[in-house]
């Protein structure tokens, strides 16, 4: 893989921490930026691409949870994103995970550890992101026209029904919260009850007749939401 190309966008506030780890990307050949301040993460992201995110859960101007939500509803929704935290629980990894990260290591960082799981991660998503397509198995999203397809055949759906689909296909294995899903393709920050959601997934499911025939499912999470899995 190359190195040389790859810009981090470095979000925390222990400045010790920072200047090790800095360092560790310097050796990889990676390009950073480093951020104390949430907000100057998200102001940055209004006019610069990244290819990954380094954040911490613990931020003096907001969690490193409401970081997550904040670049996944209003700047990159598919910026590969490894949070990092003292936090080790089973909560706590589950709660980073549904808010949208892509993965998640305990402090302290250990540098070959690291590296692996930032490549583990290019590797998963460059592949969609080098084109406005997103393709898994018998289904294929063209972004810029909006079109989807289930081998080879177009299907016809609502804009919103498409924004939903893509989401699932273009976070595959991950779950995605309702609340996620709102802010995401609709928006709204609301952690309110809503059968929105609810109604979207099971139109997508039936729209791309995603069965076990298909080899994929959208698998319900108890009063979570939904991860979208390729069955093996």
């Amino acid at each position: 893989m190359r190195t040389q190309s790859i810009n981090i966008a470095y979000l925390e506030d222990d400045l010790e921490q920072a200047k090790m780890v800095t360092s560790w990307f310097e050796e990889f050949g990676y390009q950073c930026e480093h951020f104390t301040h949430t907000q100057a993460l998200l102001k940055r992201l209004k006019d610069k691409d990244f290819d990954i995110a380094l954040l911490d859960w613990e931020l003096p101007d907001m969690s490193g949870l409401e970081a997550i939500k904040q670049i996944r509803s209003k700047y990159h929704k598919n910026l590969p994103i490894l949070f990092c935290s003292m936090r080790d629980s089973e909560a706590d990894v589950v709660q980073a995970l549904e808010q949208g990260a892509d993965d998640y290591m305990r402090k302290p960082l250990l540098r070959i550890e690291l590296k692996a799981r930032l490549q583990a991660l290019l590797r998963r998503t460059q592949d969609n992101h080098v084109s406005n397509m997103i393709e898994h198995g018998p289904y294929r999203f063209d972004l810029a026209n909006k079109v989807a397809q289930v081998n080879g055949q177009p299907v016809a759906m609502t804009d919103k029904d498409f924004e939903v689909a893509t989401c699932l296909f273009d976070n595959i294995g991950r779950i995605l919260s309702r609340s996620f899903l709102l802010e995401s393709v609709w928006g709204i920050s609301s952690d309110l009850h809503t059968r929105t959601v609810d109604v979207h997934v099971s139109r997508v499911r039936k729209a791309l007749s995603i069965t076990a025939e298909s080899g994929y499912r959208v698998k319900t999470i108890y009063q979570h939401g939904y991860r979208l899995e390729k069955l093996e």
